[in-house]
């Protein structure tokens, strides 16, 4: 979890469970293109949250062996951190160089509108049988909806619990040596004496760790809103949110609860809870975590045993507390989906690649855990381990935390400790969590895209310091609000305004 693009936010930590795990797998679907002996290579590019070997040839290999095998696809493994995943990506899209498969983090209307991706719904009929019925069968036929413009599908979600409250995500020693317990943490508004008194404990620790900053953390800005109701309307910018369900857009930067929220994280910042370079730093917190010197962070997490991974994962005693509940707009399910390059060769290996990924559980887990063995053992038909005397920094290969970036939850491995009965929760709230009036609705950037790239450059400048206190809202949201208004946001709202009024008209809303 480093500093750019980062609504990775991301990543599930719990697989889906048991009951649902045969039901998921789905027909093999080894027939469709392995028998001709032709094998066709495609890129596959891959956000990582751990630490990224710099050989990962060893672990291509091991899934090269499947995919061959199975569907006659070989795959160019590409993996890099969510600090530098969307610009390795967009320089490959825009150079030419070879690129055929990649997830959105948060920009899928941003691909589509400057055409740099496929429209799925022939190959998916051909090829993504499997896939799709999977997706059917745990959200509904209507989750589709949500990632396709003008009538055409341009990706799939990841299979996972897509509802992400925000929780508190903590070093439960340090809590109870500073003399407190989760009981006394039920909203954000109770961790400044947390903060406080962890600080006095441990003087070397940083009280408060965002994930990701650089340009925005999307957890402290959903932190920020608190419980309010606010669909970003399926743009990353925050320029044109619905607060409510009023239907007015506006400049989510220009309300109360912005300002409000960014004078909380000023306060906390000149306080000392958050280190001076929050905003700037690439150390991530699971490393701060893991080595001691940071007490607690902020995350979104489906179910609730995203505590027991990350102490594996850090080998902390971590603990977390859901502070912010969730509210499902459309960019809950196509934040995190995988499309295939409109520049692509090889469409149908790609999605026949995706079609594994989502129903082969061999091939998942070998991407997310490496090779049993070396990178991990088994533990029970669903649960792993590191080797003895391994961790995740020290493993010669692991994804673990990228569950909920990529295929389906349902098959992939537990970390040893973390209940399986987390998918009862997950699938519950997947289809019981609050939905957006405006679910379905997504904003076609098209006739604003010089405006939606000049917004972009000012919420990558101003954003990051006021999320983490380092920049006084008092002086510096006037700024911001001009050089925004400067950049166009009058006219992406006026944009977004149209569009979702006729968008109501045809719901009959």
């Amino acid at each position: 979890m480093n500093r750019k693009k980062g609504l990775a936010a991301l990543c599930m930590a719990a697989a889906l469970g048991g009951s649902v795990l045969t039901a998921c797998s789905g027909p093999n679907p080894s027939s469709d293109g392995g028998d001709s002996g032709k094998v066709e290579e495609i890129v596959f590019a891959m956000p990582s949250f751990n630490r990224i070997p710099d050989d990962l040839s060893r672990v291509a290999n091991a899934i090269n062996a499947i995919t061959v095998d199975k569907i006659g696809v070989k795959i160019d493994y590409r993996v890099y951190g969510p600090a530098d995943y969307a610009q390795k990506v967009n320089l490959a899209l825009q150079s030419g160089e070879k690129m055929d498969i990649f997830t959105t983090l948060g920009q899928f209307s941003n691909y589509v509108s400057k055409n740099q991706v496929y429209a799925l719904d022939d190959l998916l009929a051909q090829h993504g049988k499997e896939m799709t019925a999977i997706l059917d069968k745990d959200f509904g036929p209507d989750l589709l909806k949500a990632n396709t413009i003008n009538g055409q599908i341009y990706g799939i979600p990841v299979n996972k619990g897509m509802a992400l409250p925000i929780s508190f995500v903590y070093n439960a020693d340090m809590l109870k040596g500073a003399g407190f317990s989760a009981d006394d943490i039920e909203s954000a508004e109770d961790l400044p004496a947390v903060f406080e008194a962890v600080k006095n404990a441990n003087p070397d620790v940083v009280p408060f760790g965002p994930i990701n900053v650089n340009p925005s953390d999307t957890n402290l800005v959903n932190l920020l809103k608190g419980k309010h109701k606010v669909d970003f309307l399926t743009d990353t910018t925050g320029v044109g949110v619905v607060v409510g369900d009023d239907g007015k857009v506006v400049n989510f930067y220009e309300t109360d609860l912005f300002k409000n929220g960014a004078r909380m994280m000023r306060d906390w910042y000149n306080k000392g809870y958050l280190q001076k370079d929050a905003a700037t730093t690439t150390i991530t917190s699971m490393e701060m975590i893991a080595s001691g010197r940071e007490f607690s962070f902020l995350g979104g997490y489906s179910g609730l045993e995203i505590g027991k991974t990350i102490s594996a994962q850090s080998g902390k005693n971590v603990e977390a507390k859901r502070i912010s509940p969730f509210y499902f707009d459309t960019g809950a399910v196509n934040a995190v989906s995988w499309m295939v390059s409109s520049t692509s060769k090889a469409p149908e290996a790609a999605v026949k690649f995706l079609n594994l990924l989502y129903t082969d559980e061999k091939l998942i887990n070998t991407i997310l855990y490496g090779i049993e063995g070396e990178d991990y053992v088994k533990v029970d038909e669903h649960h792993v381990r590191f080797p003895d005397g391994k961790d995740a920094n020290t493993v010669p290969y692991t994804a673990m935390f990228s569950t909920g970036i990529v295929g389906s939850e349902s098959l992939q491995y537990q970390f040893e400790g973390v209940s399986w009965s987390d998918i009862e929760l997950k699938l519950r709230e997947n289809k019981e969590t609050e939905r957006s009036p405006y679910f379905g609705f997504i904003f076609d950037q098209s006739q604003v895209k010089t405006q939606i790239s000049a917004v972009n450059n000012v919420v990558n400048q101003y954003l990051p310091g006021l999320v983490t206190g380092s920049l006084d809202p008092e002086t510096t949201l006037p700024k911001f609000v001009k050089a925004l208004n400067d950049a166009g946001a009058a006219d992406l709202i006026k944009s977004k305004q149209e569009q979702l009024d006729q968008w109501l008209a045809s719901q009959g809303k």
